[in-house]
């Protein structure tokens, strides 16, 4: 009987490969790639093209203590296209998403004149528009909902023109803020389209200056311009 047993124990070991070898091989399951998520963190570049409309308010001006005669003008404005180059970082924690913008953009919309009751030419150009802002927003997936504000500047050329002289500030720099809301999309992992809108206000400028006309002494008035923009924005996320 002990003979028989190791005989057939011999027999099970030896045919054990054979009969695995006989086996089909069971199919392998492929393993699916994992696709990482979309981020909007990082650094990107890009460029705009819109809308812009510029407005300009004649108030009496506080600081025009020597007019003998205070002027109030209407608001004029001008229409036109706006566009330049902005660049960013955002960060995103969960679906909040902070970040940090610059732009600069050129706008051509020409210059606002009006013909004031003292006869004088009141001109306001707005030549060009640059700001620094902070933006907070909430990504769902590659949608972005942002809010954005933060310091804005401006090349202003305002001037008033009469018989004889001219009295103005050139193309002089203004400082403001600026405040707006906007909603982008990432097309893929790195190109991202959007629009945005943003209202923006600048520093007031007094003008004080003698006019012979009508024996009105000297004139003096405030001036402020603002502008409201709407923008299409292509960006590339490094």
């Amino acid at each position: 009987m002990r003979i028989l047993k190791y005989t057939f124990l011999a027999s099970l070991a030896f045919a054990t490969p054979a009969l695995a070898a006989d086996l089909a091989p069971q199919p392998v399951e492929p393993v699916a790639p994992v696709i990482p998520p979309f981020t909007w963190t990082g650094f990107y570049l890009g460029a705009q093209l819109g809308w812009g409309g510029t407005s300009t308010d004649y108030k009496a001006g506080a600081a025009t203590a020597n007019a003998t005669t205070v002027v109030v003008l209407p608001t004029i404005t001008k229409n036109g296209v706006m566009g330049g180059l902005f660049a960013g970082y955002n960060y995103q924690i969960n679906q909040f998403v902070l970040g940090a913008e610059v732009d600069g953009d050129f706008l051509i919309v020409g210059k606002e004149r009006y013909t004031a009751a003292t006869g004088d030419f009141i001109t306001a150009h707005t030549t060009w528009l640059g700001s620094a802002r902070l933006r907070v927003g909430y990504a769902i997936d590659r949608l972005l909902l942002y809010g954005t504000g933060g310091v804005a500047f401006a090349g202003a050329d305002s001037t008033v023109t009469g018989t004889g002289y001219s009295y103005g500030f050139g193309n002089s720099t203004r400082v403001g803020w600026t405040l707006g809301a906007g909603a982008e999309y990432a097309f893929t992992d790195h190109w991202i389209g959007g629009l945005e809108y943003r209202y923006t206000r600048f520093s007031s400028e007094n003008y004080t200056y003698p006019v012979a006309n009508r024996s009105l002494g000297i004139v003096g008035f405030s001036q402020q311009p603002s502008v409201n923009q709407v923008l299409a924005r292509i960006s590339y996320k490094f």
